[in-house]
């Protein structure tokens, strides 16, 4: 059993009988790490404010292989984001990023690019003028590092250009093919919709763009509800699930 080191994120928590908790952490080095955490929720113990949802630290666990349940020696706190917790709306997405994380990413798999996304996303969140776009803006660079992208510029049935300006009439996007589809290619999944051109252009910035670009991109009502359907199906089609918090989102916010 060796001790292990490394930064993490809390994306799930789950009470184990009366005084502990299983966490789920993400982290740059081992990807999910799954762990015990014996005593937490006793007044004693001194992990008990730093193990909260969200929350970014450095992690110490020891390490068994073949075990699906690590064992929490430590975790230092670096950054709690309050300012994130302080709004409602604010909060709400960042434990959907974590939901959506821990559906797709694999335990021990390690991807630091992953990682890195999600702190920084939790950073700018606070700052967001537009918190539906910085979601839709996390969902594609997300699925790009899990290796779930869609094909936005060639069709991905023939591998032709889709230019968005010469498609008038729309840009038609497969959920179960993995991206656009050419004019003569359409037809080849009944299930697929149409976009707005400028829908296709505009995924097509968010996936490129820097975190510090956002304030400055507008999006359309049009242009939001085209990108959450396709984005929204895309990782309901990876995850062959219907995640909670999303569900939230659209019944509350």
């Amino acid at each position: 059993m060796a001790a292990e080191k490394t930064q993490a994120i809390v994306i799930r928590t789950f009470p184990l009988k009366e005084f502990h908790k299983i966490i789920t952490f993400y982290t740059p080095d081992f990807g999910k790490v799954k762990a015990v955490a014996h005593g937490v929720k006793s007044p004693k113990s001194k992990l008990g404010g730093s193990l909260e949802l969200l929350n970014h630290g450095t992690l110490i666990f020891q390490y068994r292989e073949n075990r699906e349940l690590q064992n929490v020696t430590d975790f230092s706190l670096i950054d709690g984001f309050d300012a994130i917790r302080s709004d409602f709306t604010r909060i709400t997405y960042g434990c959907y990023f974590a939901e959506l994380v821990d559906s797709i990413a694999s335990e021990g798999l390690a991807s630091p690019e992953i990682f890195d996304l999600l702190r920084t996303t939790y950073q700018f969140l606070a700052h967001a003028d537009d918190v539906p776009l910085l979601a839709r803006g996390f969902e594609i660079k997300f699925l790009d590092c899990a290796g779930y992208g869609p094909e936005l510029s060639r069709c991905v049935h023939c591998g032709s250009d889709v230019q968005g300006a010469a498609n008038r009439f729309g840009i038609v996007f497969s959920i179960r093919y993995g991206g656009v589809l050419c004019v003569d290619c359409k037809n080849r999944d009944g299930a697929a919709f149409t976009i707005a051109p400028g829908s296709c252009e505009l995924l097509k910035m968010l996936r490129k763009s820097e975190w510090e670009r956002f304030n400055q991109i507008r999006a359309s009502t049009r242009n939001h509800q085209e990108l959450k359907r396709v984005l929204g199906s895309f990782i309901e089609y990876h995850t062959e699930r219907s995640l909670k918090s999303l569900k939230f989102i659209e019944n509350v916010l």
